[in-house]
């Protein structure tokens, strides 16, 4: 019997939605069976374990396969020497990229590019579909057992920011598992308040069924919270997840608010922003051990975000547009999703079919170094074993493995489940430009994919094995451990090492005496990357901003002239960055060059170690006890810095602020009523709150704005519904917190609803054995539809 339009329809909903026993006695061919099978096997926990499996039997494998199975021996242990060739000279060039265009990102005026290429007057200007000053960052903060002093530097470097006040939401994601941080939120709140647009907070509850302690169930709570707040409309919103004690100078949000305004409406759906990252504040307080384990850790990052790299991991800190968020089910929260950068590409990878947009920003995340507790040795023996505890809790991320082989048999066996987000002209800029693969995952690009994973948690751990192994067990011409070796070779066989065997030895060697000198390309632009993004950037910044800075030679050996540089001017000029966190490690040479002596029995300590600790606990076990790492201790002046001021702004962005006019008396009068919501936890909003916000908004004055309000090209639907409050009154009010996107219409009311649903419910995972959750395309489909977009009440 053949299935009817409607059969097919139902049949395609269940699978979607995971409900496979709605598929009893429905109409299937063979083939049907099959794909249902697949669906239905057990990956997840098979999966888990494979990596475990990998390393028991590389053992058996390094001590009897070249006795027994040479040439396959040989043959493996020539390819991951091949694959460690690749990843040195990927990283040669992703570091020398990293340096060049982290020069050229400072000295670039994002805001004129934007003006520039979408032949906009201004950054208001709504000629251009999204207009620079409506897009607005939503800064998720997630932090647990935090001091105040490390908050506070990162909202006090945000808050130097110059449109902080205009275009920054601040999410405090806190935990109920810590005590007293909802008392801790309102006190930032209260410090805070009149810094940026908005300051919030949310409490994640513990005990949710099926999450886990740690960063993506809180980041996925609070990201669900914001877009509550946000009603109906998201494709003005750029989502920022960043841990408590990174900082981010004022271009990162610059350039990604650029890139994602010129960009086409359809590919704002499936854009992410990552940055490079940078070890530069604490550095020379922690071992030499741990400093280098940290900076090849950003070496990596830098080896995977060049701009023609065809995966591009984040790593920590990064962005992604809340309507991608929202169309993918937020990030997991599962014990699988424990390492949620990684993790929250891979869903968005799949869920789009490979057409994810991640840009990369070369304005650094500043991060700080893991530290032991205690001082002296104590101290340093406390740094080596927090660093471990901290590459375990990475190394964990290999559960990824396992998540992207399944989704990637899901997305070859039944594509229809998987792609949570369908799009025309994806791959195409609006002015006709190639920019992302136009259909959906293919071979190579899923090649590219694996090859990326495979380094991530496999290649060093089996690379290094392999070859100590092989010193120890093998005798050979090469080995240190002759005597040893020809011993041990004497209990595994009689006969003598087959030549196939030598032969990949000698390969081997030559190949890692051969990758040394390679590695200090790598290493000499790091050096200076490292140099330009945590010294020579700021320190330009200051002489342009007329403050005492000394000259910076190492900036002038640029091989082109970058936007920005103005002609006459004895110093490339730096785009203002904002304030620089409290703590900087200089590299001090020629001493800082030793550092990188100690790369092998870093990667010992810190990659290869925690690796097999976390993929054989991995047979028992997917879930970590989180721990949080201990943070460099701060001494901060009391109080947060004034909130950055427009008389400060310099002469090249003046021409684009416009003062609002004076509030109606009727709401100056009354500031307290404002304030005394803006120190409450964010909540759903009922019907109460909807008419007291438009009887508020109504007796505003309609008196022009300018940049601050983000207002939408009036349209029949939006006319009449743009309800503004002058942003000068913040000052007396903060941010109004609960009077923020209110909406007065049924519709706006019923989506408040609809997200509270799935609030509530437990995301196990995006696509788990029981099925795929993606409730929330339907409710994203329905809100997003531009012609049923009423445009929010917005108070500036």
């Amino acid at each position: 019997m053949i299935p009817t339009t409607n059969q097919h329809a139902a049949l395609h909903h269940a699978r979607r939605m995971g409900r496979y026993d709605d598929l009893a006695g429905a109409p299937e061919t063979w083939g049907e069976h099959i794909r249902a099978a697949i669906l239905e096997f057990p990956w997840k926990p098979i999966l888990q374990r494979v990596p475990g499996l990998c390393i028991i039997g590389l053992v058996f494998f390094a001590i009897f396969g070249p006795a027994y199975t040479p040439w396959l021996f040989a043959v493996y242990f020539i390819l991951l020497h091949a694959m460690f060739v690749a990843n040195n000279l990927r990283t040669i060039y992703g570091t020398f990229v990293a340096y060049t265009h982290s020069k050229a990102h400072s000295m670039t005026d994002w805001y004129a590019k934007y003006c520039r290429e979408t032949g906009a007057i201004d950054g208001s200007d709504t000629t251009h579909d999204l207009p620079f000053d409506q897009i607005m960052h939503i800064i998720i903060i997630p932090n647990y057992k935090e001091t105040m002093d490390t908050i506070c530097e990162t909202l006090d470097v945000l808050g130097s920011h110059r449109r902080a006040m205009t275009q920054y939401k601040i999410c405090l994601a806190m935990e109920e598992a810590e005590k007293g941080s909802s008392e801790k939120a309102q006190e930032l709140l209260k410090l805070y308040g009149d810094h940026f647009f908005e300051i919030t907070y949310t409490i994640h509850p513990t005990g949710r069924p099926g999450e886990i302690r740690g960063k993506s169930s809180n980041v996925a709570w609070a990201a669900r919270q914001m877009a509550m707040r946000g009603g109906p409309r998201h494709d003005h919103e750029i989502v920022t997840v960043m841990d408590c004690d990174t900082g981010f100078a004022e271009d990162y949000f610059s350039a990604a608010s650029y890139h994602y305004a010129v960009a086409s409406p359809e590919q704002r759906r499936i854009m992410m922003f990552a940055p490079t990252t940078v070890f530069d504040r604490n550095a020379k307080n922690v071992p030499s051990f741990v400093r280098i384990t940290d900076m090849y850790w950003s070496i990596g990052v830098m080896s995977n975000l060049y701009p023609s790299s065809p995966v591009k991991i984040p790593c920590s800190a990064y962005s992604v547009s809340m309507e991608l968020a929202i169309s993918v089910g937020f990030w997991d929260t599962d014990p699988g999703s424990i390492g949620e950068d990684m993790h929250m590409y891979l869903k968005c990878f799949f869920s789009t079919g490979g057409r994810v947009i991640v840009k990369t920003i070369y304005s650094p995340a500043s991060q700080c170094n893991i530290e032991g507790e205690g001082t002296g040795i104590v101290g340093y023996i406390n740094g080596f074993a927090a660093r471990y505890t901290q590459g375990k809790r990475h190394l964990w991320g290999t559960l990824d493995f396992g998540y992207s082989v399944r989704r990637s048999i899901f997305a070859f066996v039944s594509p229809e489940t998987e792609n949570a987000v369908y799009l025309k002209n994806a791959g195409v800029t609006k002015y006709g430009k190639e920019d992302a693969p136009a259909s959906a995952i293919n071979l190579p690009l899923m090649l590219t994919l694996a090859h990326r994973m495979f380094e991530t948690h496999l290649l060093m751990g089996q690379f290094l094995s392999l070859v100590i192994f092989s010193a120890v067990f093998v005798p050979s011409g090469n080995s240190v451990f002759l005597p040893l070796s020809e011993f041990i070779w004497s209990f595994v066989s009689q006969m003598p090492v087959p030549s196939v065997v030598i032969f990949a030895l000698n390969v081997g060697f030559w190949t890692r005496a051969v990758c040394v000198p390679l590695n200090v390309f790598a290493w000499y632009y790091y050096e200076k990357y490292h140099q330009w993004v945590g010294f020579d950037r700021w320190n330009l910044q200051d002489r342009s901003e007329g403050m005492p800075g000394r000259r910076v030679d190492s900036a002038a050996d640029l091989s082109y002239i970058p936007e920005g540089v103005l002609p006459g001017y004895d110093q490339p000029k730096v785009q203002y960055l904002g304030l620089r966190p409290q703590l900087a490690s200089p590299r001090i040479y020629p001493w800082a060059l030793f550092d990188w002596i100690a790369t092998p029995l870093s990667g010992v300590f810190f990659f290869v170690g925690p690796q097999y600790h976390a993929q054989l606990s991995h047979l028992f076990t997917d879930r970590l006890d989180y721990k949080v790492a201990a943070k460099p201790t701060l001494n901060r002046p009391a109080g947060p810095p004034p909130p950055y001021s427009e008389t400060s702004v310099p002469v090249a962005f003046n021409d684009v602020l416009v003062e609002t006019s004076a509030a109606h008396p009727s709401i100056a009068a009354n500031p307290a009523s404002l304030a005394a919501a803006s120190h409450t936890q964010p909540q759903p909003y009922d019907e109460t709150r909807i008419h007291m916000a438009s009887s508020a908004a109504a007796s505003a004055s309609a008196s022009p704005v300018g940049m601050h309000a983000l207002m939408s090209p009036a349209t029949p639907a939006s006319s009449n519904t743009n309800m503004l409050v002058p942003s000068h009154l913040k000052s007396g009010a903060s941010a109004a917190s609960h009077l923020l996107h209110l909406h007065p219409h049924a519709h706006a009311h019923a989506h408040h609803h609809r997200l509270d649903e799935l609030e509530v419910k437990s995301l196990a995972s995006s696509r788990g054995d029981e099925g795929y959750f993606d409730e929330t395309d339907d409710a994203s489909t329905a809100s997003l539809t531009p012609s049923s977009r009423p445009v929010s009440a917005i108070f500036v």
